[in-house]
């Protein structure tokens, strides 16, 4: 059976909530967005693995890059059941010293696998492909 409406939302949500919990540094929150042993890649670069990791991955971002503005486009999701892919564009922007000098850090492309657990969908694996 395909997804319907409100699990292409649930999803469209998902991708938004983690954007915002990443951004803040909200390491708790974002580790939730995964299943326990979920994985974050980011092709080329680093491989995040499990709940801990990435609350210490989510923390580091805004010190790594003051200011984060994450920004998804181009959302497609495909799935049934209680599982689902999703392909996405993102880009990373820098925004501490205000508006006059917001830059792009980094852009790309989402490719995703999940699942929904107790209800709420979950990351499996997203893979992050940064442009060349």
């Amino acid at each position: 059976m395909p997804l319907d409406v409100s699990d292409e939302l649930a999803i469209h949500k998902l991708l938004a909530d983690y954007n915002f919990a990443v951004d803040a540094g909200d390491g708790a929150a974002f580790a939730e967005f995964f299943v326990a042993d979920g994985v974050l890649e980011t092709v080329g670069i680093d491989t995040v693995t499990g709940r801990e990791n990435l609350v210490t991955f989510a923390e580091t971002v805004p010190v790594m890059v003051p200011g984060p503005r994450h920004l998804v486009t181009n959302v497609s999701i495909d799935g049934g059941g209680d599982s689902a892919t999703c392909r996405a564009y993102l880009q990373m922007w820098g925004t501490a010293g205000g508006s006059g000098s917001t830059s792009l850090i980094i852009s790309g492309r989402y490719d995703d696998v999940l699942r929904r657990e107790d209800g709420q969908w979950r990351f499996v694996r997203r893979t992050m492909t940064p442009d060349a």
